[in-house]
């Protein structure tokens, strides 16, 4: 199950003085886009629901979805389980609105909710069609060719992405009075210092996406040699595509608690312990406190106050039709890592028995979930994506 996105967009500006009368004058300034969640798998490997309520007021595939009345971004100007509760935060001060578009795609799985109300919806079996993939085929070729200068047709909307929001608008203030609390988790994602995205009469501090997916569990867990009662010795395998970051094994008998932790495990690795080698005093400082750690980001803790002129390379010749969807890393801001662990960290580590938590390499978030943001010439995307993914109930052979 995948939970809570953040989304962290922060505009940025440089100015360069130069006697060249070709110098560059300005620099787009960055958005620093940070996308969070947990992907939660049963012990048999089932998908399992989120540890929080939806509220009342997120749409779903039985409502209309009229489209906006201001122009879509990408016509302004040229210079396992399920996938569940994305949020998607904005900072930032903008001296104006910062236009902003998305599309979500869904590999594995139809969408089932999102805030605000979306532009485009598309069924699954559409989005994940052979003909959706020969028309994106089509549309990146589009793409070069206007990053190339060969020409200044309009670029439609990708065809392989379930959600698409045409123009949201990134404001200081809401530009309408936002819905009532009615889900514990709101009142935190509200509380952080992030821009309010508006489209229509809606407005809140966040975006918000999720679907009902059927991916399959990558890890398997078995006895090595040598196991024992006493001297129960483990192999975890990575039988998935993309290498595992981060990750934890926690166990939970008779009022003693075992962990075992590593940084990563290869793609098609393995990695061997044993259960009475991992004993911990402190559960919290070897689960909560590490993962804390891991996750937010040592060279930006909190997000930037003001114009930055040295944080980031100048940024020109933006098109507004061409989208950011690189993965520039998994760092996040403090404030989003505490919403996080307030969400999930009972769910990730404080459990009886046994649990398996890692990270998700970028790819595979790529891979499951792409993501592509759009914005004007005037601003740039930098996008973090910290992906949790959470084996619960796990049977110790």
């Amino acid at each position: 199950m995948r939970a809570s996105l953040c989304l962290a967009l922060l505009p940025t500006l440089a100015v360069f003085a130069s006697g060249d009368a070709h110098a560059i004058l300005w620099c787009a300034r960055p958005l620093y886009a940070h996308e969070w969640g947990v992907h939660v798998y049963g012990g048999d490997g089932a998908p399992l629901p989120a540890p929080a309520p939806l509220p009342s007021w997120f749409h779903t595939p039985r409502e209309p979805a009229p489209p906006a009345a201001p122009p879509a971004v990408r016509s302004l100007p040229v210079d396992s389980g399920i996938r569940d509760l994305p949020v998607l935060h904005l900072y930032g001060e903008p001296a104006a609105a910062i236009p902003l578009a998305i599309d979500v795609g869904f590999s594995a799985g139809p969408a089932s909710a999102w805030f605000p109300q979306v532009d485009a919806l598309r069924s699954a079996a559409e989005a994940n069609s052979a003909a959706a993939a020969a028309a994106r085929a089509s549309l990146l070729s589009a793409r070069s060719d206007r990053l190339a200068r060969r020409s200044t047709a309009p670029v439609p909307a990708d065809p392989t992405r379930q959600l698409g929001w045409d123009r949201l608008d990134l404001t200081a203030t809401p530009n309408a009075p936002p819905h009532a609390d009615d889900a514990p988790w709101i009142a935190a994602a509200r509380a952080l210092d992030a821009l309010w995205v508006n489209r229509g009469a809606e407005s809140e501090r966040f975006v918000f996406y999720e679907a009902q997916t059927a991916e399959p569990l990558p890890l398997a867990l078995r006895r090595d040699r040598g196991w024992t009662a006493t001297h129960r010795a483990y192999v975890l395998e990575n039988r998935g595509g993309h290498p595992l970051h981060d990750v934890f094994v926690t166990h939970a008998e008779r009022g003693k608690t075992y962990v075992f932790a590593v940084k990563a495990v290869a793609a098609g690795g393995q990695v061997r312990f044993v259960i009475e080698d991992h004993v911990v005093a402190d559960r919290r400082a070897a689960t909560w406190d590490r993962l804390r750690a891991a996750l937010v980001d040592p060279a930006q803790p909190e997000p930037p106050k003001g114009p930055q002129t040295t944080a980031t390379p100048c940024v020109t010749d933006r098109d507004p039709a061409y989208p950011f969807e690189r993965v520039d890393g998994h760092g996040l801001y403090r404030g989003e890592v505490e919403l996080l662990l307030s969400v999930w960290g009972a769910r990730l580590f404080d459990q009886p028995g046994t649990t398996v938590v890692w990270r998700e390499d970028a790819a595979a978030l790529t891979a499951a979930m792409p993501l592509a943001i759009f914005t004007d010439m005037y601003h740039h995307v930098l996008i973090h994506r910290a992906g949790l993914a959470l084996w619960e109930r796990v049977e110790l052979p």
